[in-house]
């Protein structure tokens, strides 16, 4: 259907689970996509799957919790498509472990990802 035809994406947290499925739909509606994932292997990989379905897509190093790398994956959307238009704040983490068994170091890894990493996002675009 291609409504995303002319768009350009940036997912974060694209390497796999949701963002890898969000990833695939933004193709198929012909968006041109940036991913983002501290997992660069499986990120790198998603990308090349999806340019060899015929989409435009690169991959790009992105730890949602750093500052530099935000910029880093904006200035890849816009060297790359010469803009953005749309932000797929995806990455997140979860603790599995029961309240009492969470550190405290635990629970800032959460909030820096889910919170901090939401922030950083939508402030970088």
């Amino acid at each position: 259907m291609e409504r995303l035809k002319g768009k350009v994406a940036l997912i974060s947290g694209a390497a796999k689970g949701m963002g890898a499925v969000e990833a695939r739909m933004f193709a198929k509606e012909g968006a041109s996509l940036v991913l983002g994932d501290v997992l660069e292997d499986e990120g790198a990989k998603l990308a090349l799957e999806i340019s060899a379905g015929g989409a435009s897509c690169v991959f790009t190093p992105l730890d949602v919790r750093k500052t530099s790398q935000w910029e880093s994956a904006v200035t890849k959307a816009t060297s790359a498509y010469g803009r953005l238009d749309v932000l797929v704040n995806n990455a997140g983490v979860t603790s599995r472990m029961n309240l009492l068994d969470t550190t405290e170091e635990d629970w800032d890894r959460v909030l820096d990802i889910n919170a901090k990493g939401s922030f950083l996002g939508i402030k970088a675009v």
